[in-house]
């Protein structure tokens, strides 16, 4: 049963798409980061069984809950605004943690999420990246090198 409390991959694609960094790996790629907004919202919203407004306005985590959340203060609990993660969220972050050694920094950014999410099962994540000819082995070198120069 879907919950709509639920923060599933697609979420995290979702917010990380407003990220100037995740925006700029896109475009070095020749992709266009709203046109892959369309898509993602396009691929979701067709494979929705039911849709009310409610549920269309609580679809989105925004970027800064998800950082916050990732890297809590004082080693403080994640804090997720009320939402619960998914199994297939929770596994994306604990890969996007594992790659915190690319920028060698202590804390997860988006670029690392961008990088997961590149390898998420998620049919709706999975099918955006392939309509806009997006792989992993191409955004990785981008992703890295953008990173290292990110403040």
């Amino acid at each position: 049963m879907v919950d709509r409390r639920d923060v599933h991959p697609h979420h995290l694609l979702r917010a990380l798409l407003g990220d100037r960094l995740v925006r700029d790996v896109l475009r070095e790629l020749g992709a266009d980061p709203d046109e892959v907004r369309l898509s993602l919202d396009h691929l979701w919203l067709a494979g929705a069984d039911t849709l009310d407004v409610e549920e269309i306005e609580a679809v989105g985590i925004d970027l800064p809950t998800v950082l916050v959340a990732v890297n809590p203060p004082f080693d403080d609990p994640p804090d997720w605004g009320g939402r619960r993660l998914t199994d297939a969220t929770r596994d994306l972050l604990v890969r996007a943690l594992g790659l915190r050694g690319i920028t060698h920094g202590p804390r997860l950014g988006s670029g690392h999420l961008l990088l997961a999410l590149m390898t998420s099962k998620d049919p709706v994540v999975a099918a955006t990246f392939r309509a806009h000819g997006l792989q992993s082995r191409q955004v990785r070198p981008v992703v890295e090198r953008r990173s290292r120069r990110a403040p």
